[in-house]
């Protein structure tokens, strides 16, 4: 079945298979979950959980597909990069970033300039420091999830890192 609702013979609507198995559910709170995590990281809270939405109703859509696959999360993190991309384009237009959302949402003054500066790294750094210094990914999860190299994440960590404390430092004077 190729994962859409579908009706019978009679007209009534049924529901995939996977939906009662359960299986899907599991997947969607270990792989989806990451995958919404990795999305908001790089591209802040309002685009990253409307591009997870999009990459989960593809999930649904796609499951026998995605359930044969080596890395489901990688994949999903790609449509919803995808998902991202016509907004990012626009924020870009209109001269705001990605984590404006987010310091609405504060009212520590050392919390903004986190986000602030973290808002001026690229997305692949900002996604490598945050899943792997706040949410404890592995160098290894974040390359699988983001489809690089673990050494091109030690990179995007390393300088993400040095360019949030030069950003920090300088703010500071």
């Amino acid at each position: 079945m190729s994962g859409r609702t579908s009706t019978d013979a009679a007209g009534a609507q049924t529901t995939p298979d996977h939906a009662a198995t359960g299986a899907f559910d599991r997947f969607i709170i270990d792989v989806g979950g990451r995958v919404r995590r990795g999305l908001v990281a790089c591209y802040g809270v309002e685009i990253g959980t409307e591009a997870a939405a999009d990459a989960m109703s593809v999930a649904w859509e796609r499951w026998g597909e995605l359930s044969a696959m080596d890395n489901p999360a990688g994949f999903l993190f790609r449509v919803g990069q995808s998902k991202a991309r016509p907004h990012v384009r626009w924020r870009k237009r209109a001269g705001s970033f990605p984590t404006d959302d987010v310091t609405a949402l504060r009212d520590d003054a050392a919390l903004i300039d986190l986000f602030a500066a973290l808002a001026t790294l690229r997305p692949a750094q900002r996604g490598s420091v945050v899943l792997v210094k706040s949410y404890g990914f592995s160098y290894r999860e974040v390359a699988d999830l983001l489809g690089l190299s673990e050494a091109a994440v030690t990179n995007h960590v390393h300088r993400g890192l040095a360019a949030l404390r030069s950003t920090m430092k300088r703010d500071e004077t």
